[in-house]
């Protein structure tokens, strides 16, 4: 997911992502003059036992709580 550090055309869908978001954010703020506020993460479900994994930091999730709907998944 976050790819090599090699070359531009061979990052991850998680640098892509976030530097498109922030380019979007810098037309917006210099077409509005709006400030804003990003919050970001990623989390990985895995295995048999849907384990989580938090894709922005080394180490798994510990304690985590899950609510499970059929349209949402709110870890806290």
């Amino acid at each position: 997911m976050l790819g090599s550090d090699a070359s531009v055309t061979s990052v991850g869908v998680i640098p892509c992502a976030i530097a498109w978001l922030f380019h979007l954010v810098e037309e917006q703020k210099e077409a509005t003059k709006t400030r804003f506020s990003i919050r970001v993460s990623a989390v990985e479900v895995f295995g048999y036992d849907e384990s989580f994994k938090d894709l922005l930091r080394d180490s798994a999730l510990d304690g985590v709580s899950v609510l499970h709907t059929s349209l949402l998944v709110l870890l806290t």
